[in-house]
């Protein structure tokens, strides 16, 4: 992709409505200036490979959006196709491959945290990815290999203190169902950090137990 045009994709982390879809979907120039810009550095560009949040029937799904046309948008990790109609709203998510911890405002022990892990729970295994927020402070998600349906889930409530970590699992509502949970939970995880594996508990919604994570 070309340079330029890469610069112009991450520099765009606006919401584009369903309006904003069907108007460039069918080529008409006056659509909102904001995805007219994201029409003209998408242009040649054989896929978009960038997270995204999707509002569709009510619903929400996250994932990699990977293209867009006049009738569906197409989603992967989960692979997922939406009819465009239906589509209300994409928000492009914070991308951590995009992020140095040095271009942030982070702290010697938030730097000390970011990376890719794999990470055990019990006997489910996955990837926690923990990553420079652009705003400040850091941010992380979470995926199961062999639970449910390997989405990404955004962890929130983090909270970092010295070589400990906090943070919080959760789903609700169609979210739930989205990323493969039969009901509503809520999970609190700590952790402490020693070298480049994270060591701790969890305590949630009728379960508890160990998680372990290694860089």
């Amino acid at each position: 992709m070309d340079p330029e045009r890469k610069k112009g994709i991450l520099a765009l982390e606006k919401i584009i409505t369903n309006n904003d879809l069907k108007k460039i979907s069918l080529g008409i120039l006056v659509a909102a200036p904001l995805f007219f810009l994201l029409g003209y550095f998408l242009r040649g560009c054989s896929s978009v490979n960038r997270q995204a949040k999707v509002t569709y029937s009510g619903s929400f799904t996250e994932g990699t959006l990977v293209s867009l046309n006049s009738k569906n948008v197409i989603l992967q990790d989960p692979d997922f196709s939406i009819p465009l109609e239906t589509v209300e709203k994409i928000e492009f998510l914070e991308d951590p491959q995009s992020l140095n911890p040095n271009q942030v405002p982070l702290s010697d022990s938030e730097k000390s945290f970011v990376g890719t892990y794999k990470i055990q729970i019990g006997t489910h295994k996955g990837v926690l990815s923990i990553f420079p927020r652009k705003t400040g402070g850091i941010g992380a998600t979470l995926r199961f290999t062999n639970w449910g349906k390997g989405s990404n889930e955004i962890l929130t409530g983090i909270r970092v203190a010295g070589k400990s970590i906090r943070f919080v699992r959760s789903c609700a509502g169609a979210r739930c169902s989205e990323i493969g949970s039969n009901v509503p939970f809520t999970q609190t995880y700590s952790g402490d950090l020693d070298g480049k594996k994270i060591q701790g508990a969890y305590q949630g919604t009728n379960s508890s137990g160990r998680w372990i994570a290694e860089r």
